[in-house]
């Protein structure tokens, strides 16, 4: 039976005051609006995520995988919730603001829409495509410890979040694998997924950089341009054939290993939270 220590589930408290820095990764706006972007999606991704998984539990036989599930839907849950805190401070006082919320109700809407009229095997593609790349992301993050650079709150808020993509992802896999089970399905809808996920991500962005091309401009001469690009190259280096291996039909996220630095960032978590169960 999967215990706490396996997919724990932590409450966590962050606090995002107004006047923290939105370029959150020294001297690069472009990446922290990325992230920012694509974070505003989180409270509206999430629970379709939740809502998917929570509608394949009942075909799931095994224990273990079930409670396994359960214990995602809830660290996703503290996800999008935290995320939740932050974007309102984005929204409030970046010049972006009402544009991105224009866009989180069209993705709200979207995400309610696909959970009431797409087939279960599709919502589980979705979310089975999303967990993958996420957790090559992730690995990626930790191993290069991209973190260094950048700026609390957002950082804690980033790096705790990775952390736990890492701790439950088997899940999405697993529970695909046992209620739809075609490689081919999961190949052409998870792909559709990524790339879908990736556009929304770049119209959060654009608004953002759009809204600001004073801080944008004021970070990006010849020297910042060029660190940004080493930055992207050794990055990309790295997580490239991790994302490619996702793709083959012997892919199974239970037996990647993990980085260096995994199990004390996961101690660090847990010794910070408000709870773990």
């Amino acid at each position: 039976m999967t215990t706490a220590s396996d997919i724990p589930v932590r409450r966590m408290d962050f606090t995002f005051p107004d006047d923290m820095d939105l370029v959150f990764i020294e001297g690069n706006p472009r990446t922290s609006f990325f992230f920012l972007g694509s974070w505003m999606m989180l409270p509206y991704l999430e629970p379709f995520l939740i809502r998917t998984m929570q509608a394949a539990l009942p075909k799931i036989s095994d224990p273990t995988l079930a409670e396994e599930l359960r214990r995602f839907c809830m660290q996703e849950g503290q996800h999008f919730r935290q995320h939740a805190k932050a974007n309102a401070v984005v929204k409030r006082v970046h010049p972006s603001g009402p544009r991105l919320a224009a866009l989180e109700r069209e993705v709200e809407a979207l995400f309610a829409r696909w959970s009431e009229t797409k087939p279960l095997r599709f919502c589980l593609a979705y979310a089975e495509g999303f967990e993958s790349m996420t957790s090559a992301g992730a690995r990626t993050q930790i191993e290069l410890d991209v973190f260094r650079e950048m700026k609390e709150p957002i950082r804690s808020l980033m790096l705790w979040h990775i952390m736990e993509e890492l701790e439950h992802r088997t899940v999405a896999f697993e529970v695909y694998e046992n209620v739809v089970g075609s490689y081919l399905y999961r190949l052409v809808v998870g792909l559709w997924a990524q790339m879908h996920y990736l556009g929304l991500c770049r119209k959060f962005t654009r608004a953002m950089v759009e809204a600001d091309p004073e801080t944008v401009a004021r970070h990006d001469g010849p020297d910042a341009r060029r660190l940004r690009r080493q930055a992207g190259w050794t990055y990309l280096k790295m997580a490239l054939p991790r994302q490619l291996a996702t793709y083959l039909p012997w892919y199974n996220p239970r037996k990647l290993p993990m980085p260096e630095r995994f199990e004390a960032v996961r101690r660090s978590f847990s010794d910070a939270a408000a709870s773990v169960q």
